[in-house]
């Protein structure tokens, strides 16, 4: 009975230590992104004024679409965001960069920022979830 009973106290740590794998830290993303980013931080966005012009990458800036500044992630990686004051979260695409930061880790869309809520506020603090490594 004792090598029966051994066998089972085997098996069932077998399985917790299999089932507890995924738990090990993958490697990161990106190379830029080794160091570690500050997920969390105050995002503003556009001003009405930038309509129409050309972004950093090239295409045209639209505060209708669901678009972004960030200084580091490459050009086309899709972004969740999630105002933290309020649970809202929008899915975004990094187009742009900006010059000048003044504390922020992220500039949204015009309507990237009245669907988190907080167009009335010009500040929020988000969590940023990167969903997928843009190329540029």
């Amino acid at each position: 009975m004792m090598q029966v009973n051994g066998k089972i106290t085997q098996g069932i740590l077998s399985l917790v230590l299999a089932a507890n794998c995924h738990f090990v830290q993958a490697k990161p993303l990106h190379e830029k992104h080794e160091r570690k980013d500050r997920s969390v931080g105050w995002a503003s966005y556009y001003s009405d004024r930038f309509h129409g012009r050309r972004t950093a990458s090239g295409e045209r800036y639209n505060r209708d679409a669901l678009t972004a500044v960030h200084n580091t992630f490459p050009f086309g990686t899709l972004l969740r965001v999630t105002n933290l004051r309020n649970q809202r979260s929008v899915m975004v695409r990094v187009n742009d960069r900006s010059a000048r930061r003044h504390g922020r880790i992220l500039d949204l869309s015009k309507r990237a920022a009245r669907e988190l809520g907080f167009i009335g506020a010009g500040l929020t603090l988000v969590k940023l979830e990167v969903m997928d490594m843009g190329d540029g």
